[in-house]
């Protein structure tokens, strides 16, 4: 069985009218929806046929934690954002099988692999995507993740750049980051209400934050992120560095001073 997980704050109407749209057109269901302990009454009356449980610490990298946690070890999970219009791909199977049937395939590439997690396209031009999936640190977005949950769960508390901190840490432990090249979502980035851009009170808030913590975590995870400069929103971003070589004692030291410095990447310097 595979459950899905569905991190949101504040945004029930556009839940409604796009994620929960989606999981429904395509019959699924074992849903989950993970709020705000403040907020489960508002969406458990929207949803009254879906599971609402309450996160008891705001923000979005608290709660992808707290989704961790709360399934047992071996848990086949699939955590997708509440803003998601539509799942693509330009892969054959994906064309002649259910959504359901090809998360499973998925499920059973990682399973092949040996790894933990996986990712899909952050991007949806198909012009640019190929098909199959990787195995180098390549970024791929939290908005839609499928996870099998480890004994000792990953632990990111920041909500700006999670996903990228997930996506290394995950490459660090399993020595691989799955991505599936040629399957993507439909969304909408910088929603001005709710999630991410709520809790930091703005976007111009969002920005700076980005800003500072951006170089933090470039200097934790060296040589495997780097700051960047999305032109499109103005904005710092993180990549990976595509020649980034593994060394498993450099990956041991990484995580340790990660794990030092996880609970206070947000207020203080590294």
């Amino acid at each position: 069985m595979i459950e899905i997980a569905i991190p949101s704050s504040n945004r029930i109407t556009l839940l409604q009218n796009t994620t929960m749209k989606l999981l429904k057109e395509n019959n699924i269901d074992h849903i989950t929806i993970f709020c705000p302990e403040a907020q489960v009454d508002l969406y458990t009356e929207q949803f009254p046929s879906t599971q609402v449980v309450g996160a008891p610490i705001k923000g979005i990298g608290n709660t992808r934690t707290f989704i961790r946690n709360y399934y047992p070890v071996g848990t086949k999970i699939i955590q997708i954002d509440d803003d998601i219009k539509e799942i693509c791909s330009i892969e054959d199977s994906f064309k002649v099988l259910t959504l359901m049937e090809y998360f499973s395939k998925c499920f059973e590439i990682m399973k092949k692999e040996n790894v933990k997690f996986a990712g899909f396209c952050p991007y949806d031009n198909e012009f640019y995507m190929k098909s199959g999936y990787t195995l180098n640190p390549k970024y791929t977005g939290g908005h839609l993740i499928l996870e099998i949950i480890r004994e000792n769960p990953i632990d990111v508390k920041i909500n700006h750049f999670e996903d990228y901190v997930a996506n290394a840490l995950y490459y660090l432990l399993d020595q691989k980051l799955l991505r599936f090249n040629g399957t993507y979502v439909k969304t909408k980035y910088f929603n001005p209400k709710g999630g991410i851009i709520d809790y930091y009170g703005g976007l111009k808030e969002r920005k700076d934050m980005a800003e500072r913590l951006g170089e933090r975590i470039s200097l934790i995870f060296r040589g495997l992120l780097q700051t960047t400069l999305n032109k499109t929103h103005n904005v710092t971003n993180l990549k990976f560095k595509s020649h980034y070589r593994f060394k498993q004692d450099d990956a041991n030291q990484i995580i340790e001073t990660y794990q030092m410095n996880k609970d206070t990447l947000e207020s203080q310097k590294v």
